[in-house]
């Protein structure tokens, strides 16, 4: 008898497209022989897939980052031409920064006096001037000097309260997830990060 040949594509069509029950016992045991190589051609291809994620993902990324560090210049050129016209119009330069946007610093050997000025401490680090989770934030404490006996949910429940209190007073100011800075007003969107003020493109209105 005439053997039939089984064949496995990527789309997932196996065998020689009759179905089991109009196969002989010999064609059977033949299609059986083929099911591993037809699930490793599969698992092939998802390895396949996520390499090429894997590398898209990398790109994405790089490319994201990129674009906010042009979009930082941009700001900073807005800036400069914005007060340059204002110098032509005879218009006074615009205020310093208010108090609340002052530069969160902290001095060599200091340990900050509360949890409100430990969080903004770590944004004066410049490994932390990046936007930050609050699970980033309860983890940096430690770098800051801030030390604490309570459970780890404890510690981000009390970073929560902490940053409710420091975004009301703009001194810290709630991202969504594509980076965009959440306006005090709207008290609706959910954070995804933190970042401080004094971090924030210069020029950016909330």
């Amino acid at each position: 008898m005439e053997s039939t040949t089984a064949t496995a594509t990527p789309t997932g069509q196996f065998g020689d497209g009759r179905d089991p029950s109009d196969l002989s016992l010999v064609e059977v045991a033949e299609q059986l022989e083929k099911v591993t190589g037809w699930i490793e051609t599969q698992r092939v291809r998802e390895r396949e897939a996520r390499a090429i994620y894997d590398r898209v993902r990398q790109e994405t990324e790089s490319n994201i980052s990129r674009i906010r560090d042009y979009a930082k210049e941009l700001v900073k050129h807005q800036q400069r031409k914005m007060s340059s016209f204002s110098g032509i119009l005879g218009q006074p330069e615009s205020p310093a920064p208010s108090a609340a946007r002052s530069a969160p610093t902290l001095r060599s050997g200091s340990i900050p006096k509360n949890l409100a000025e430990a969080i903004l401490a770590i944004w004066s680090l410049d490994r932390y001037a990046d936007p930050l989770t609050t699970e980033d934030i309860a983890a940096a404490l430690k770098d800051v000097g801030y030390k604490t006996d309570a459970a780890e949910a404890s510690i981000r429940s009390s970073v929560n309260q902490a940053l409710a209190k420091l975004c009301g007073t703009g001194r810290v100011v709630r991202l969504r997830a594509d980076g965009s800075p959440i306006p005090p007003r709207d008290k609706t969107s959910r954070a995804r990060k933190y970042v401080a003020a004094t971090r924030l493109p210069e020029g950016m209105v909330l």
